[in-house]
């Protein structure tokens, strides 16, 4: 069956999305967009971008988010990607402040002239918040952070698991330039045995009290994207609250642009600022 499609493509910090309005009702099933994302996300034969984004309407919020990633899986969240989705549903509905239905719950997202400020919702950071992603012999109540563990390809690694929107494994290094993320990935992200549906990594360095750079390899995308929304929340959400910065507002250098990330009350409030950016529109015809 061959559809003629229109779409937008954007950026945020140089994680790229297409977005497909599906706002005026549905067009395609679960199984047909999952499809799609294998198709248009493959750079050099499709579009190209790290995930589809579908905006569909929702019965309390301005807009129900889904997003696929280029492996046809379906992603909870994504930061940059819902700022990007933010961006437009403000051009089109006309509107400064929009509340946009996520599979991590609704995330309330403000303009602030060429930024966008987002409500991220709390940081999730114990065994038993995240007993979907992972599989560790640890007490139910302890946050994962600094865990000692051994793992294939990548040896001996200090590592954090969190929840923030999307499960990640924050690790801090001496210098991200000259780590091999791949061999992270291979280790860590791809680990089936402890992460049953995969696990985004990050390679963490910190600058100075309030800055930290970062790297990360994605799940669902399964290479190193330019940033990453949810991977930036809570790589400095976990320096802060390790003690390893002081100020709980935290300028993030993702190899893409940077993003802000305020950690406020032990991690309970996190807010995420940063910019998203309208490439161009088109349209093309696809057969599924």
């Amino acid at each position: 069956m061959q559809f003629e499609l229109s779409f937008v493509k954007y950026h945020g910090c140089g994680n790229d999305f297409i977005i497909i309005d599906e706002l005026e009702g549905s067009r395609f099933t679960d199984e047909q967009r999952a499809k799609l994302a294998q198709k248009l996300c493959q750079r050099r034969f499709g579009v190209g971008a790290n995930d589809l984004l579908f905006l569909l309407p929702s019965e309390k919020w301005d807009a129900k988010l889904r997003i696929f990633d280029p492996d046809g899986s379906e992603a909870d969240m994504c930061g940059n990607g819902l700022r990007c989705a933010a961006d437009y549903l403000c051009n089109k509905l006309g509107k400064s402040e929009v509340s946009v239905e996520t599979r991590a719950g609704v995330k309330h997202v403000t303009r602030m002239g060429n930024q966008y400020v987002v409500q991220m919702g709390s940081l999730k950071s114990t065994l038993d918040e995240l007993s979907e992603y992972i599989r560790l012999e640890a007490p139910a109540k302890t946050r994962l952070f600094d865990l000692q563990l051994e793992f294939p390809e990548v040896g001996a690694t200090q590592v954090s698991f969190v929840n923030t929107g999307e499960p990640h494994a924050v690790i801090f290094v001496d210098d991200v330039d000259k780590e091999d993320i791949n061999r992270y990935a291979v280790g860590i992200a791809a680990n089936r045995r402890v992460f049953p549906k995969g696990i985004s990594v990050n390679l963490a360095q910190v600058v100075d009290e309030s800055t930290i750079k970062m790297r990360t390899y994605e799940r669902g995308v399964w290479e190193e994207t330019l940033a990453c929304g949810t991977g930036a929340t809570a790589s400095a959400a976990v320096a802060l609250l390790t003690g390893r910065i002081k100020s709980n507002e935290v300028k993030v250098l993702c190899k893409g642009g940077t993003l802000t990330i305020k950690v406020e009350d032990e991690g309970k409030t996190l807010i995420m600022i940063g910019p998203a950016t309208k490439v161009y529109e088109g349209k093309m015809f696809i057969e599924l």
